[in-house]
């Protein structure tokens, strides 16, 4: 029989690696996204932004 201890310990970490820290769910910003390039409709329930620095 085969002992399940190494998926149980790599759930756990990879449990605790998902883990979101206290109050970074309620961080909420505003980022107008004015005439930017777009995809998808205005009133999408969720806005992805990506901010790049070319340098």
């Amino acid at each position: 029989m085969r002992s399940n201890a190494p998926r149980l310990a790599l759930w756990i970490s990879l449990t605790l690696l998902a883990a979101v820290p206290a109050g970074a769910a309620d961080a909420r910003y505003a980022v107008p996204a004015g005439d930017s390039p777009s995809i998808g409709p205005a009133n999408a329930p969720v806005t992805i932004v990506e901010f790049l620095d070319y340098q």
